[in-house]
């Protein structure tokens, strides 16, 4: 039951101006998607994705190739980052078993996709960005279960449609687009369900609560703040539509018992797998909140800021939107949004506040908070936007105000798409692993027939510069120096990111001088051997 209604002058017709900024917004934001889908750098995350796809750990690709074996970097890719390799998906299973910490639907989809197209890092982007569409029908589909007005759930799409945080996500070969999906679509289908209570509408409940699990651990979360939910709306009592839940919410765990069986096998990887977000970060938690926020809206690659007035004032306007929503919308939809937010806020804040860590600042783990606070913050500019005061002097001011807003938002998503869209590496691609492969790459590229040698791990941030190289590039990984062979002389000699063991067994018993190739003043990544004749 709606305890307070939404207002009945929420119609498409009502603002013509608004109608034509969804759709410009829209159509910029599922372009932006597909856009220059190759151009940045396959980082270290998106490696490990296409290792397990192939049907490897990280362990088995060092035990493999750290072997003083000279291959071509060609070779390297097609055997270990492209599932066509001749892997099982038996072997693939097993991969993603070591790291239960991530469920496996959309590795297992994105297998089957590079299966059957070409190997390319655009392609298996294009995976995410596909997928990434179906959450604005989703979006909208639920903006129409909380407020029952076009109006509002297309300006809410429009504005999720050019976030600039979910485009880049939707760019990612990672299942942060596939989770969004499931996070829109399991939320509408619940509201739905609550307004039929049909068995039927419950059973599809539980499937796509069961589709969140299989794409990643925290959907638990939001199936949590489903639950609350419903909790609140009926009363805190055990009505029918509650039990309706609880059994939905059964069903959907019997469903993930095969994976949750995996997890709970494996569950001492999964503490050791995520044992990173316990660690501190340097900084401000609540200045990486304030930054987060505002990543949602506007995102030129800035960091945490005291000083950045932009992330006070996007605070400002959600901290006024929640507000509006618990004042003017629907009751239960206050209480949905809250919920959904609120939940998962609190399972990555509290143990950063209590225990310490640094999940709260990692942005996409609060994918469900953003989500909620989209929603709340373009249902408060669209209600102030077509809203009716008393006079007509006061209506234009109103109107001329909130739109100056709405376009500003609008305009700062835009320009964070078009200058993000053409940098090779953006925060979300881990500046410290990724930022000076570009340059290494361009380096090695225009040089004739190089060995480029490396002992250097994790291997992710390898095989991220693998992608960046020609296939013709010769390449050789070393765990000892006994395994190092070197090539004749006058081949070219690099050496990526080396040990201070492997520079000075080269130039102590090789006879090598090892010189740095300095993109800039920090630490240099590359060093050119040169051995004498």
């Amino acid at each position: 039951m709606m305890l307070r209604k939404t207002q009945k002058w929420m119609s498409l017709g009502d603002s013509i101006w608004l109608r034509n900024l969804v759709l410009v917004l829209l159509v910029l934001g599922i372009f932006f998607r597909f856009y220059n889908l190759g151009g940045k750098v396959y980082w270290y995350d998106e490696t490990m994705t296409s290792l397990r796809i192939s049907g490897y750990t990280q362990a088995q690709f060092i035990a493999d190739t750290y072997t003083g074996e000279t291959r071509s970097v060609g070779e390297l890719l097609a055997q270990y980052q492209y599932p066509d390799n001749g892997s099982t998906l038996e072997e693939s299973f097993s991969a993603l078993a070591q790291h239960p910490e991530h469920s496996p639907l959309y590795y297992l989809l994105a297998r089957g996709w590079m299966q059957v197209l070409p190997n390319s890092v655009a392609v298996i982007r294009l995976l995410s960005a596909t997928i990434s569409l179906l959450a604005l029908p989703c979006m909208f589909w639920l903006s129409m279960e909380l407020f029952a007005s076009p109006l509002v759930a297309w300006s809410i799409t429009a504005f999720f449609a050019i976030s600039p945080f979910h485009i880049l996500y939707a760019q990612e070969a990672r299942e942060y687009s596939l989770w969004t999906v499931t996070i829109l679509l399991s939320s509408a289908n619940l509201l739905w369900a609550m307004r039929w209570n049909n068995p039927w509408v419950w059973m599809t409940y539980s499937l796509t609560a069961a589709l969140g699990l299989y794409t990643h651990p925290f959907a638990a979360f939001v199936s949590f703040s489903h639950g609350l939910y419903v909790l609140i709306v009926e009363g805190v009592r055990f009505g029918k539509r509650f039990i309706a839940y609880l059994l939905a919410s059964l069903l959907s765990l019997l469903l993930f018992a095969p994976w949750l069986r995996v997890v709970l096998q494996n569950f001492d990887l999964f503490l050791g797998n995520t044992e990173s977000v316990n660690a501190d970060r340097s900084g401000s938690l609540p200045l990486f909140w304030l930054l987060n926020l505002s990543r949602i809206f506007a995102d030129f690659n800035q960091g945490p800021s005291a000083i950045n007035p932009l992330h006070y004032l996007l605070a400002i306007l959600a901290i006024a939107s929640m507000v509006f929503l618990w004042r003017r919308a629907p009751l239960e939809s206050a209480v949905f949004l809250t919920t959904l937010m609120g939940v998962t806020g609190l399972a990555i804040l509290a143990p950063d506040m209590l225990l310490g860590g640094r999940r709260s600042s990692i942005t996409r783990y609060a994918v469900p908070c953003y989500l909620g606070l989209q929603m709340a913050i373009a249902y408060f500019l669209t209600s102030q936007i077509v809203s009716r005061p008393i006079t007509v002097r006061a209506k234009t001011r109103s109107r001329k105000r909130w739109r100056a807003i709405a376009i500003t938002l609008a305009t700062l998503g835009t320009l964070s798409i078009l200058v993000n869209s053409h940098i090779a590496v953006w925060w979300h691609k881990s500046y410290a692993k990724s930022r000076r492969n570009p340059d290494v790459a361009a380096f090695v590229n225009q040089m004739e027939a190089p060995l480029l040698l490396s002992d250097y791990q994790p291997a992710g941030q390898i095989l991220s510069l693998a992608h960046l190289l020609e296939p013709t590039v010769q390449i050789q990984l070393v765990e000892a120096n006994n395994q190092v062979s070197l090539p004749e002389v006058g081949t070219p000699l690099l050496l990526y990111l080396p040990s201070d063991r492997l520079m000075r067994f080269l130039e102590n018993r090789q006879n090598i001088t090892l010189e740095p190739v300095q993109f800039n003043e920090e630490e240099p990544w590359l060093w050119q051997g040169k051995q004498e004749e």
